[in-house]
């Protein structure tokens, strides 16, 4: 597995996925805002069962409200990519990668695998379906 941050893009596709990853660490909110469309979709097929928490944020401004919430309250956030996955399609990537961060609010350490699923169109995400160990999430969170 390798840094996030240390993995070389081989086309502007997996540029625009990567900088999800060392935006997100670096806390840069407004170069994360500029990698999604206006119409984009997060899904989340297995997302605990939360109270308030939804599995699926339709539209640019819904995604970054969560995010915007989210990371701020996280430390020593670090991505690590297992796998780069190109498709038949050039705008379809999939990304197998792990992470490590500190929930500020608790102290509780948060680890998780995850395997994206990320559709791009024009440069800019149309698509994240982002697979979670909802255990994980529930350890860290709930």
């Amino acid at each position: 597995m390798t840094p996030a941050e240390q993995v070389v893009p081989r086309n502007a596709n997996e540029r625009t996925v990567l900088a999800f990853y060392t935006t997100l660490m670096r806390k840069d909110m407004q170069a994360f805002a500029d990698l999604w469309a206006d119409d984009a979709v997060q899904e989340i097929p297995f997302a605990p069962e939360i109270e308030g928490f939804e599995p699926v944020w339709k539209g640019k401004e819904k995604i970054l409200s969560y995010y915007n919430k989210a990371i701020p309250g996280r430390r020593e956030h670090q991505f690590w990519i297992h796998e780069l996955h190109q498709t038949a399609d050039p705008d379809c990537l999939i990304v197998e990668a792990s992470a490590h961060s500190i929930v500020a609010a608790s102290g509780k350490v948060y680890d998780q695998r995850y395997v994206f699923i990320f559709k791009l169109r024009d440069g800019k995400i149309v698509l994240n379906r982002e697979h979670v160990n909802p255990l994980a999430f529930m350890k860290a969170f709930g």
